[in-house]
């Protein structure tokens, strides 16, 4: 009896132990094999427990086993087993499905087994103690189950699994016993009885090669999973882009992949006897690095992950530059693995980066981002801190610069790395050489695969000349800002897609126009433009833009209500805007106005003058030859003047002759000239006359007009004209000759007056 509770203990056992492994298997086909495996020992388990119980079982009668039935009655065991362990339990399952399954199967293969027993004698079940057994079976593998479910997710031990199994073999066994009290013997007439039943060797030799065959499918089971481990191990490490080899404490390799044949030349059998140190350089520290660390993954030393950088040895002979990583292997056998990487690769990139940097115009440091010690430097370093790059390597800043140079620097890199920012860009001011130098430098963290900052590199580009140029330029701004300012000269900008216009200060005060109440508009300044002027400054604009040439152009603006200034204006059109001058040359313009007044007028009346009258009729002359017009020329000469000016002085004399000026003018037309030409002669210019013109009616309106009396300060003064004629073209061709004739005519009159008196 104990030893059927001890087998359907120790079936249930190795059943959860397999059970465990299928819920840690990633492979579908792998938790199959596993759960299958679960299931056949539970279901054996509880086929032999039954068969050893029945051992316990004494009846005086002779009993045989139908072999066909007793084959049978394992299956209902097997099949429940499998159906509870094959799957993962899900959240909505329910324990006491699992629990049914279970009970039922056990009961099932105890009643098949019961009915595989052949005998002259009928057997008879207590209904309750029949369905009591069913009962235990039940709730026995339901606690069973739940017991075993919360270590399933867990790497629980064979010790832990042993709860949920001791109290599985109860389930089966007290299932087994409690059917078996239910049971009832009766004999028949033809019932023999016997002493020794007989059924020991049979039952012995049924639970023997349960026995057996499961140690034999326990022994297959973990060999093929060990061996299934191995090939997936060597598949992976046959796989994998980096070179894979193992080997044991004497140096002796035991395993290589092919990536390590390859990188080093070999084939698989030329490695068998040779030593991990013969695929090392002998020179430098390349063994001494490597075997340093195959010490400290024997001690069980923390080894990092950042690989180390020595020289391997090809079967040729030659070298090449590889990184390795060694860790010791967990097993009894002691035993390490090392993952190597040819890095020929890198090391050409690293001589063509460095080339790259080699050539690049300006200063690159490399630093370490931890002791910011120099690990790259380019040519331009070299040139520029005169030094040769290998003793550069390995110094900091405090090595080649100034101290307060060397600590700016130093704090500036230190903020960088620990503020967490990638980049940052800075002007910095050395002195190299006894020098004060400018360098723009742009620094950037080099970050490493765990976000660390690794390497700081720095870019200085030398922007020396560039502050000189820009102080110079400053120096140049302001000499010519003092010169615009001397020179009431205005600058502006306009973007022509915008309409946006920039004005300097002067600009401001040209138009009389405060900052405030500028909005920056291109409107702002046209609303200032005289309008008679507007239409001829736009077309020069528009014309500059059509032909992208420079324009200038002068035009009046208005300031105040009744005051204009007069603005001389250049500019360029670059790309989509215009820049440009506005000067104040109101001052010249009218000074240039007071010298043409001047030069065209008679200061005393302000009648045109000689010089004044011979310009009009040129340009009138030619005029009306095109029109077919003619022109009238009166000469007047004042009669009755030399008295009043004798008698009351020049200033008497100079008030008539104002005033005979401004009744003359008054009869002229826009396009008729009055001119003073003596003392007290005067010329009269009617343009734009016909054939027919009533010069009669002219000169008795200019007569008319002469006799008048001059009121002055010593009372009212009269004076009369003689006056004479002449037309263009019709009997003379310039002025000399018009004047001429009409002084003549006017001559022949006086005399005749005279004559007549």
């Amino acid at each position: 009896m104990a030893l059927s509770i001890l087998i359907a203990i120790t079936a249930a056992l190795l059943s959860f132990i397999f059970a465990s492994r299928t819920s840690r298997s990633d492979f579908k086909k792998e938790r199959f094999i596993w759960s299958v495996a679960s299931a056949c020992f539970l279901g054996f388990g509880i086929w032999s427990m039954h068969f050893v119980g029945m051992l316990a079982y004494k009846l005086p009668i002779s009993i045989t086993y139908s072999p066909s039935i007793t084959l049978l009655s394992i299956l209902p065991a097997i099949f429940a087993s499998f159906v509870v362990v094959s799957h993962r339990r899900k959240k909505e399952q329910k324990l006491w499905q699992d629990s049914l399954y279970m009970g039922g199967g056990i009961g099932s293969m105890h009643y098949i087994g019961m009915m595989a027993m052949q005998m002259e004698a009928t057997m008879a079940y207590d209904p309750w103690l029949f369905l009591t057994s069913i009962i235990v079976a039940i709730v026995l593998a339901g606690i069973s189950l739940k017991a075993h479910a919360s270590i399933s997710n867990k790497e629980a031990t064979v010790m832990q699994q042993l709860i949920p199994a001791t109290i599985m073999g109860v389930a089966i066994s007290g299932m087994h016993y409690t059917g078996m009290l239910s049971m009832h013997v009766y004999a028949l007439p033809s019932t023999s009885f016997v002493d020794e039943p007989g059924l020991e060797s049979l039952a012995y030799l049924v639970t023997f090669m349960v026995l057996f065959f499961s140690l034999v499918f326990i022994l297959l089971i973990e060999l093929r999973a060990r061996t299934l481990s191995t090939d997936r191990f060597t598949a992976v490490l046959n796989t994998v882009q980096e070179g894979v080899f193992t080997f044991d404490s004497d140096g002796r390799l035991e395993f290589v992949n092919p990536v390590v044949l390859t990188m080093f030349g070999y084939q698989k059998h030329e490695l068998k006897y040779r030593r991990v140190n013969d695929l090392v350089s002998q020179t430098g520290s390349g063994n001494s690095v490597l075997l340093n660390e195959v010490i400290k993954a024997a001690e069980g030393k923390s080894l990092g992950s950042i690989p180390h950088r020595i020289d391997g040895v090809r079967k040729n002979g030659s070298t090449f530059p590889i990184s390795f990583l060694v860790n010791k292997l967990p097993s009894n056998h002691e035993a390490f693995v090392c993952t190597v990487k040819d890095l020929s690769d890198v090391k050409n990139q690293e001589v063509f980066t460095q080339t790259v940097f080699d050539i690049l115009p300006d200063m690159l440091f490399v630093k370490d981002a931890n002791t910011l010690a120099f690990t790259h430097v380019n040519d331009m370093v070299v040139h520029n801190l005169n030094k040769a790059k290998t003793d550069l390597l390995g110094l900091t800043d405090f090595d080649v610069f100034e101290l307060d140079d060397a600590k700016r620097i130093v704090r500036s890199d230190t903020q960088l790395i620990d503020s967490g920012d990638i980049q940052s860009c800075e002007e910095q001011k050395f002195i190299l050489n006894g020098e004060i130098r400018y360098f723009q430098t742009k620094k950037v963290v080099i970050k490493d695969g765990n976000n660390d900052a690794q390497y700081l590199l720095s870019l200085s580009e030398d922007i020396t000349e560039l502050r000189k140029t820009e102080t110079e330029l400053q120096a140049l701004n302001k000499r010519m800002s003092m010169a615009a300012d001397a020179a009431n000269i205005g600058v502006w900008e306009w973007d022509l897609e915008t309409n946006e216009l920039i004005w300097d200060d002067w600009m401001h005060r040209i138009y009389s126009i405060p900052k405030d109440e500028f909005n920056d508009h291109f409107s702002v300044w046209a609303n200032t433009v005289h309008m008679e002027d507007f239409d001829t400054v736009k077309a020069h604009i528009d014309q500059a833009i059509d032909t992208k040439s420079d324009f200038h152009t002068q035009f009046r603006v208005q300031v105040s209500k009744n005051k204009y200034r007069y603005i001389r204006a250049d500019g360029r059109l670059e790309d989509n805007k215009m820049f440009g001058i506005n000067m104040d040359v109101t001052e010249q313009v009218e000074a240039q106005q007071r010298i043409n007044e001047l030069a065209n007028h008679d200061t005393l009346t302000g009648l045109a003058n000689r010089h004044a009258l011979k310009t009009y009729v040129e340009r009138e002359f030619a005029r009306n030859d095109r029109a077919d017009k003619r022109c009238l020329c009166l000469y007047l000469d004042l009669n009755k003047f030399k008295p009043i000016n004798d008698t009351h002085g020049h200033n008497i004399g100079d008030a008539v002759l104002v005033d005979i000026a401004k009744r003359l003018q008054s009869l002229c037309r826009v396009s008729d000239i009055a001119a003073r030409v003596g003392g007290d002669e005067f010329v009269i210019i009617v343009s734009d006359i016909e054939k027919d013109f009533n010069t009669e009616e002219m000169i008795e309106r200019v007569h008319n007009e002469i006799i008048k009396p001059v009121i002055t300060s010593k009372g009212k003064m009269f004076v009369d004209a003689s006056i004479g004629w002449s037309v263009y073209p019709d009997e003379a061709k310039s002025l000399d000759e018009l004047i001429r004739i009409a002084d003549e005519r006017m001559f022949d009159k006086k005399e005749f007056v005279r004559v007549t008196r």
